[in-house]
């Protein structure tokens, strides 16, 4: 996995000691619920994240903020299986999330655009995913804002957070689409390619 890198952000692998920094955004309780999992506990269940996040086949990256090296948040490009939603094909789901602190300032849509660059472009996907619950509209705006469409809403039960079922909101982007938004995207994470 390599280091990506926009105009405010590093995208990098976790390490270990990156524990304090999860747990300082994951305990959280508006952070969690709205990507579909319960805040954490303690420190050791940061710790735990991040070794699955290690020894995932999917390219999980710490979100860090270049101008003092803090892991701000999460963004990653998963494998998953075919669905009704998401047939088969060279196909990724993008997934993250950011600390409160820092809402607002247009950090995820800058991680999402490098992303979907380095997918389309590095990995040759076919096409990306993304979705957010009918409840988090802040995860909706960065969606819309990183070019994806809207495909289906599908019923989905939040079994990591309360086992209560929810709508989750599938958008989708081809490479046709990113060919359009490659533009936008470059001017957005400040690269040059």
């Amino acid at each position: 996995m390599q280091d990506l890198y926009t105009k405010r952000l590093i995208l990098r692998e976790w390490k270990p000691s990156d524990a304090g920094d999860m747990f300082d955004y994951a305990r959280d309780p508006d952070i969690g619920p709205n990507a579909g999992w319960a805040p954490h506990k303690d420190i050791g269940e940061s710790r735990r994240v991040i070794e699955m996040f290690m020894e995932s086949k999917d390219e999980i990256y710490a979100m860090v903020l270049q101008e003092d090296g803090r892991v701000i948040g999460s963004i990653g490009l998963h494998e998953r299986t075919q669905s009704r939603v998401m047939p088969s094909g060279k196909s990724r789901e993008i997934g993250y999330v950011l600390t409160k602190k820092l809402w607002g300032k247009g950090l995820v849509p800058e991680a999402c655009a490098r992303l979907i660059i380095h997918a389309f472009k590095d990995m040759a996907v076919d096409e990306l995913w993304c979705g957010h619950y009918s409840f988090n509209d802040r995860s909706r705006a960065v969606v819309e804002k990183s070019g994806f469409r809207y495909v289906d809403t599908v019923r989905k039960t939040l079994d990591r957070l309360d086992g209560r079922e929810v709508d989750l909101l599938a958008y989708r982007m081809t490479i046709g689409d990113f060919e359009e938004l490659q533009t936008a995207l470059l001017e957005r994470t400040g690269i040059i390619l």
